[in-house]
């Protein structure tokens, strides 16, 4: 059964490569946004777009995401990179990625579908956990094992699966 990973790019790319490596997935759907310093280009663009930094240094370039892990032809920009216009627009970021879930369930029924929003703005991040709990899709979080930068997700981190069973137990109004 194919495995599809959706995931939030933002500034750092470390946790996003963790969480590739630590799932498996057969293909990747990264969620970025777009305009100048958008974070598209961790995903698409040439030559060594992700930076890692020590505060304002950057101490080394790397090449973008999919090269990084070995997508190779598993991965395809036309439909594997969902584009934001707005990464803070709620209803943008929830709306592309609810809809590309959702042409999967239904275009690919036997794939296994899963969700790691650690990167990314907050609102594309909670865009991407939305539209998983309302798809029914796991949701993981990538995270550093004693995390003590609260800025952003370091080297040295882990990836988990995030229990969302408690919209299974909610009774709404």
């Amino acid at each position: 059964m194919p495995k599809i990973l959706f995931v939030t790019v933002g500034g750092s790319f470390q946790p996003i490569v963790t969480s590739i490596r630590t799932l498996q997935p057969d293909r990747v759907i990264f969620i970025a946004s777009d305009g100048n310093k958008g974070s598209k280009s961790q995903v698409i663009g040439e030559g060594t777009p992700c930076e890692v930094r020590r505060g304002t240094e950057v101490i080394e370039r790397l090449p973008n995401i999919p090269i990084q892990v070995g997508l190779g032809g598993r991965f395809q920009p036309e439909t594997d990179l969902i584009v934001v216009q707005n990464p803070d627009d709620l209803s943008e970021c929830y709306l592309k990625t609810y809809q590309r879930i959702r042409q999967l369930q239904k275009g690919s029924p036997g794939c296994e579908i899963l969700a790691d929003y650690t990167s990314g703005t907050k609102t594309l991040s909670a865009a991407l956990v939305l539209a998983a709990v309302d798809c029914g899709i796991p949701v993981y979080l990538t995270i550093a094992a004693t995390r003590e930068n609260l800025v952003k997700v370091e080297q040295g981190e882990v990836t988990q699966l995030i229990d969302t069973s408690f919209r299974n137990h909610m009774k709404l109004p």
